[in-house]
């Protein structure tokens, strides 16, 4: 089931500092609030993924990706 892998996580100040920094390095807030849930962090020792039909947006960052795209 997919309900069985979806998680809400909380915003703190650790999660303002870096979507303010990535958004600073032009990323929009969406991609940001995305990467910084999907790194690696205490909660998540090997991060998460992030699912997406736009997995260009995250190449670089640090995050695993899930391409929902059907037709590539």
């Amino acid at each position: 089931m997919l309900l069985d892998v979806l998680c809400i996580v909380d915003d703190d100040y650790a999660m303002a500092v870096t979507v303010a920094k990535l958004c600073r390095d032009g990323l929009g807030f969406r991609v940001a609030a995305a990467v910084h849930t999907a790194r690696p962090n205490p909660m998540l020792p090997d991060g998460g993924l992030v699912t997406t039909v736009a997995p260009e947006l995250y190449a670089g960052l640090g995050v695993g990706v899930m391409d929902l795209n059907l037709n590539r």
